[in-house]
């Protein structure tokens, strides 16, 4: 067994924010509101209504940019006389029942066998999907079992495979994950072209987007991220946070950030672009996708947000120490995408739905002290552009993903939106109580049939 032991060494485990913190700091904010509301209810709803105008009118706009930009092109593949060595990564816990058929998948790769290692990771208190990994085990893949220790998380498992890994390219997948055969060779070709690209993002298409209300929304949420926005960004040369799976990574660009994830980042994979960035590396995309599953209850897609929203305050907490890494313009970037990512992400998911409340408060309480309603004419017209934006880029990637029966679902987006609230309130709390635990979610795979190329 290989010498391992995980140390808090990087990102968020050397700060950690204590309970006490997190409620001095909710007393604070509600003081203020309080003062506000006491002293005008009016120039409180105008100076909310102001500071909202000016982020949410930034980000539409750049929305809009978005759907009109066309996404980079994936180069056609060019057989060089040697690939690079590619390592695949593929941590599993608890998920026995995907083995067989993720291992199918995977050995449909069109990649040189001599030239690639597939490494099945197992934590070893999961004998079950260790012994089913056992019965399917073959060239090129290889069995990794991860020592019991603290954390227990997909990151740490990474790291202790990465001992044993040895790609020049490195790139993940989940147990639902349906890789288009071509994706690890026009990425391997797109590095080469660039030997300043760091990493390189393939989007994800949801198989099961038809399922129900919830799977068709979260993929309209997917296929405008990955079809339109990070193609945007990558236009634009600026760093985004990457997936959790099929990010491709050049092994020097991650050795060079100390070779490793946060283990204690439960979204290590946003974690890593800004790590990345810091160092000057760039950030790619290539237009051949992963089929994945989406999650399809109430219940799975809340913890699964949970820890998506609690990462991403690891992430800003953590990125904001030092927020002009490398200095310079570089450094100006990745400030400006921490902000409109990371940043917006978690202003968006905390005070949506109360902003709106607040002003259906206002206007119940207007009605009833004068019969007569007002609203700010600058807040109906930012939240209305903001919708227009939302609800465009989504049709765009709904169009660009060739999902086009999608957009009839559209305009049910501003409901799934306002339900991020909850699970933003709950990685708030965990954030300060459970700061490391990783909520496991649990897929059963809904559909088989690999979601189109181009």
């Amino acid at each position: 067994m290989l010498n391992f032991e995980e140390k808090a060494e990087i990102g968020y485990a050397n700060s950690p924010i204590s309970k006490l913190t997190w409620i001095v700091f909710f007393l604070l904010l509600l003081a203020v509101f309080a003062f506000c509301v006491q002293a005008s209810v009016y120039i409180a709803m105008l100076l909310i209504s102001i500071s909202i105008a000016v982020i949410c009118f930034t980000h539409a706009i750049l929305k809009i940019i978005a759907t009109i930009t066309s996404k980079p092109k994936t180069d056609i593949i060019s057989n060089p006389s040697v690939w690079p060595f590619y390592t695949v990564l593929v941590p599993l816990f608890r998920e026995s029942h995907m083995v067989e058929q993720l291992m199918q998948a995977l050995e449909n790769i069109d990649y040189p066998l001599e030239r690639i290692e597939i490494l099945m990771i197992c934590e070893s208190i999961d004998p079950t999907t260790i012994s089913e990994v056992k019965q399917f085990i073959r060239p090129p893949f290889k069995l990794i079992i991860v020592p019991k220790g603290v954390p227990q998380t997909k990151p740490r498992a990474l790291n202790y495979a990465m001992l044993e890994a040895k790609g020049d390219l490195v790139t993940i997948y989940d147990a639902e994950d349906i890789p288009h055969p071509t994706q690890l060779k026009f990425a391997a070709k797109a590095f080469a072209d660039d030997l300043k690209l760091g990493a390189i993002q393939a989007p994800l298409n949801y198989l099961n987007a038809d399922e129900n209300w919830l799977t068709r929304q979260f993929a309209l949420e997917y296929s405008a991220l990955f079809h339109v926005w990070i193609p945007f960004l990558v236009t634009a040369n600026l760093p985004f946070p990457l997936g959790g799976t099929s990010n491709h990574l050049r092994r020097q660009a991650l050795d060079e950030i100390g070779g490793r994830w946060d283990s204690y980042n439960v979204t290590e994979d946003a974690d890593l672009s800004f790590r990345l960035a810091a160092k000057g590396w760039n950030f790619g995309y290539i237009n051949i996708p992963t089929g994945e599953e989406a999650v399809s209850s109430w219940r799975g897609w809340h913890y699964q947000r949970l820890r998506w929203i609690k990462g991403y305050m690891q992430t800003w907490l953590v990125h904001m120490r030092k927020p002009f890494a490398p200095a310079g313009q570089q450094g100006l970037k990745r400030f400006f995408i921490l902000q409109l990512t990371v940043g917006l992400t978690l202003l968006n998911a905390m005070f949506h739905l109360p902003i709106l409340l607040f002003l259906i408060w206002v206007m119940a309480h207007q009605y009833l002290q004068t019969s007569s309603v007002y609203v700010p004419i600058i807040f109906v017209v930012t939240l209305g552009f903001s919708y227009f934006a939302g609800i465009l880029i989504a049709i765009m990637g709904a169009v660009r993903s060739n999902q086009h029966r999608l957009i009839f679902s559209v305009l049910a987006m501003p409901l799934y939106w306002l339900a991020l609230f909850p699970p933003t309130v709950h990685a708030l709390w965990e954030l300060g109580t459970q700061p490391f635990f990783w909520h496991k979610t649990n897929h059963g795979v809904k559909g088989r049939s690999l979601p189109p190329t181009m």
